[in-house]
């Protein structure tokens, strides 16, 4: 089964046929259409052969990620997340005669004050989260129960390997049920920070990946955690203003959880302030 999840509208699932190729695009002569204007017009192959079944992308202008990483020709394992343009795809097998996926409910639950606060701080300023999957497996479980986009900072051949210990950029979406879950279930666990930019997803993306690694006054390199909560306190309020000009780019500001629990604060180009919470 594959189920297909719009950026907007409703879900719907089909099913995948035990041989031949599925093409699906934007429009004809793709086999399978989604209204996405991101997506090629035939986006990604689905090659089907019993329960071996192959993603192959034929080379789509924006690419085609599993699990957050661009991938070319993949087997499917059960439950991966694929997305072509903003559309989510989940494979799935069927398990007695349903598809066996897990969702978010609608709401994590009553929230506490404090975690209402904090959901309408960040909600009404930051528009993307960067989440460390070494922390938790739980971290790209929630992502793809969610249908929140979201790509691997790492890129390359070995990047499918080493994505699940490393960070995602995720899109924060109204229409979708993460951030709620994240502040209910994950705050003061140090998965990751928030951030407010005015640019585009990918060119967010490709202004983040510059910090991943740096070099020591060794010579030698090393990856740099700033997306750690507990690293970006310390870092930012220790940069010189060139440095912390660079580092912002179009990055309005940035959001860390604070100790003691529950703590925020926010950081600009210009400086820091925290955020009271009762």
């Amino acid at each position: 089964m594959l189920e297909i999840r719009p950026a907007l509208g409703d879900p719907q699932i089909i099913s995948l046929p035990q041989s031949g190729t599925i093409t699906v695009g934007r429009q004809s002569p793709a086999d399978l259409v989604v209204n996405d204007q991101f997506m090629s017009r035939a986006h990604f192959q689905l090659q089907c052969n019993g329960p071996l079944i192959i993603l192959f992308d034929p080379g789509s202008s924006n690419g085609t990620y599993i699990n957050g990483v661009r991938s070319r020709n993949v087997p499917l394992r059960p439950c991966d997340t694929i997305f072509a343009g903003r559309t989510a795809f989940r494979f799935a097998q069927l398990v007695n005669g349903k598809p066996a996926l897990e969702y978010l409910p609608p709401s994590p639950g009553e929230m506490l004050p404090w975690q209402q606060q904090i959901l309408d701080v960040i909600g009404s300023t930051c528009n993307y989260a960067i989440l460390d999957g070494a922390i938790s497996p739980a971290i790209l479980d929630l992502l793809n129960q969610s249908g929140t986009y979201y790509q691997s900072l790492y890129e390359g051949e070995q990047s499918a390997d080493i994505a699940r210990y490393g960070p995602y950029v995720a899109q924060l979406q109204p229409e979708r049920p993460f951030l709620p879950y994240l502040v209910k279930a994950a705050w003061g666990m140090f998965w990751g920070v928030f951030l407010g930019s005015d640019q585009s997803f990918e060119e967010t993306r490709r202004h983040l990946r510059r910090f991943l690694i740096v070099d020591n006054n060794s010579g030698s390199k090393s990856i740099f955690r700033f997306y750690d909560p507990r690293v970006l306190r310390v870092f930012i309020p220790s940069c010189e203003p060139a440095q912390r000009k660079d580092f912002f780019g179009p990055v309005r500001c940035y959001f860390a959880e604070t100790e003691p629990a529950p703590g925020l604060t926010a950081f600009t180009p210009d400086g820091q302030q925290k955020v009271s919470l009762e």
